[in-house]
């Protein structure tokens, strides 16, 4: 049945823009006028590729020769940990979750020499990141709010300008942490830890400054991960449907309609998604001590084909190409992996000296959110 849903799935996908030609236009010429003054600054940006995720080229021709690794990193303050990561054209967009109120926990940060162009503290701390042109949309930490809008259209100056709470079942019931995001076009799609409501939100961000719930549907689990293409979600999620898929065609009412479960979940989760032409990837994490016959990474394709493969450590971070899969794990000394495209052989593997807890890709280059203090390595495919 999964199979024969993906497909049909996979024949309908589209993608379009959130925001008109007409207001892309302007903005555009904006931020070129601004190019004179701040080279510095904006020189990075392509503004009409800005939008979704991710910012990855297509093909990427893998060769181990050509590959520098940058650990270093830059300090976001000593009680801080990075969360997530996305980065757009050399420009980084880090979030954190510190131990204390006070730390800064959203960073714009300048790829080319590791310099903070700004950063702000929203509060809480952020799980999770999703960036659409001017844009940035903030999976919060909190009970207060669980998304946040920033304009970035001066990175220089990012600025809260809208922020919603999740309906509550009752008065009384106690609101969640969230936990993933997405954006398509000109909706979040937001996922939560495990509560007496809805775990997964479609949420319309058309009006930037009125963000609005338009529809949910209730889980029972935490989804620790969304991926959404054309008219269909894909949940990661931490019981024994370890990847949902949600028809969102109606967006004020989601209807589940296949999932996945593969052995081992009652310790395993469903940890992180990846699509590509046709490809839906999923990792999951190992559940503690590792059985080789609980897989941890899975890809599947529009032609019904399923492949699989035991990764000790498992899956924090996947990215599908054409003729490879790299993997971010956490098995030591390993974090860093290359498989073929149906997962049959390990090409390459690196140690990254950490154990990250997220990946991005931008162009032909890999960044990690570290976890730490640190904040963010660079792994640089053509050096």
């Amino acid at each position: 049945m999964l199979a024969f849903s993906l497909m049909t799935i996979f024949t309908i996908s589209t993608f379009t823009l959130l925001f008109s030609t007409q207001e892309l236009k302007m903005w555009s010429l904006n931020e070129l006028e601004r190019l004179e003054s701040e080279p510095l600054v904006y020189a990075y940006s392509d503004y009409i590729e800005d939008f979704g995720r991710n910012s990855c080229l297509d093909k990427i021709d893998f060769d181990e020769d050509k590959i520098k690794y940058f650990p270093d990193g830059l300090s976001i303050g000593l009680s801080n940990k990075s969360s997530d990561i996305e980065v757009r054209n050399g420009i980084i967009y880090l979030t954190a979750d510190a131990t204390s109120l006070s730390p800064h926990d959203f960073f714009i940060i300048d790829s080319r020499d590791m310099s903070i162009i700004s950063s702000i503290n929203t509060g809480p701390g952020v799980s999770a990141i999703e960036v659409a042109g001017p844009y940035v949309f903030l999976a919060e930490s909190s009970t207060i709010n669980q998304l946040q809008i920033l304009d970035i259209h001066d990175r220089r100056a990012p600025r809260l300008i809208s922020e919603i709470k999740l309906p509550l079942p009752t008065a009384t019931t106690t609101a969640p942490f969230a936990t993933s995001i997405f954006y398509s076009k000109g909706f979040i799609y937001l996922g939560t830890e495990k509560w007496d409501g809805a775990e997964f939100s479609v949420i319309d961000v058309s009006d930037v400054h009125d963000p609005t719930v338009v529809g949910s549907l209730e889980t029972g689990t935490l989804i620790n991960d969304i991926y959404v293409s054309g008219n269909t979600a894909y949940l990661a999620g931490s019981d024994n449907k370890q990847m949902r898929i949600v028809d969102i065609s109606d967006k004020s009412q989601p209807v589940l309609i296949d999932s996945f479960s593969p052995s081992g979940w009652q310790t395993q989760e469903g940890k992180v998604l990846d699509y590509f032409q046709g490809a839906i990837g999923l990792g999951r994490t190992v559940g503690g001590f590792n059985v080789e016959g609980n897989h941890e990474a899975f890809v599947f394709f529009k032609s019904s084909e399923i492949f699989s493969r035991d990764v000790p450590g498992g899956v924090y971070g996947m990215l599908l190409r054409d003729n490879n899969i790299f993997l971010l794990t956490h098995d030591l000394q390993n974090e860093f992996q290359v498989f073929d495209k149906n997962l049959d052989n390990k090409i390459f593997e690196l140690p990254l000296g950490q154990s990250p807890v997220k990946m991005a890709c931008d162009g032909s280059n890999l960044f990690f959110a570290t976890g730490g203090n640190t904040g963010v390595s660079i792994l640089k495919l053509y050096e």
